[in-house]
């Protein structure tokens, strides 16, 4: 009788088990179609590359994988664009919370005849200590931002610091794959961002990957 009575407990919690165990493979599926429908990858743009970094070691961003990455490129000099978008990106990371351990904010200097590693940490951690700012020769930097579709143009800026640069301002956002899924301009709000990196964590987490 009691082996009776167990088997009609069993049963029904097994089927509820069962239940929940498909409703979770379903958001997971879900989340993993919204990351693809909402930020498609970018195939015509990005790449990885490797260049000294404000950590001592040079970045080699294959070591990234795992992460999402928000990408910035922008001098250290800049007297407004490039401190408001590490400004937002540090809003961005504090929004995510503890979700932000698996993100990674990456500076790229395109004026490496005065920003130097020590001067690029010190700017970067200024704003978060996690951040990382690498720079590399002329060159290397002109590779890399053509590879991101980023414009810079050197430019007399008229005061002590002798020049400046215009330049595109994108923030891009990079899963953890290496792929570009979106790029972000000084109008997006902040918690937009947060809430695309939260998809792309979800789809990581995703059994459907």
């Amino acid at each position: 009788m009691k082996t009776l009575l167990q088997k009609r407990v069993v049963l029904p919690v097994a089927g509820i088990v069962v239940l929940v165990i498909a409703v979770l493979l379903v958001l997971e599926w879900q989340a993993r179609q919204r990351a693809l429908e909402l930020l498609p990858v970018n195939s015509r743009m990005g790449g990885d590359f490797v260049l000294p970094s404000s950590r001592g070691a040079p970045l080699d961003t294959r070591s990234l994988r795992g992460k999402v990455v928000l990408l910035n490129f922008g001098f250290t000099s800049c007297p407004d664009v490039c401190p408001l978008v590490l400004a937002r990106l540090r809003q961005v990371v504090k929004t995510l919370g503890a979700d932000a351990e698996g993100v990674q904010v990456v500076f790229v200097s395109f004026d490496p005849a005065r920003d130097k590693l020590p001067g690029i940490k010190s700017y970067v951690e200024h704003f978060h200590p996690d951040f990382i700012g690498v720079t590399g020769n002329d060159a290397e930097i002109a590779t890399v931002a053509a590879r991101y579709g980023v414009v810079y143009l050197k430019e007399d800026s008229g005061s002590a610091a002798g020049y400046g640069f215009a330049h595109s301002d994108y923030i891009y956002l990079i899963d953890s794959n290496g792929h570009v899924r979106k790029l972000y301009d000084t109008r997006v709000r902040t918690d937009e961002i947060a809430g695309d990196v939260r998809l792309l964590q979800a789809a990581d987490r995703s059994l459907f990957r």
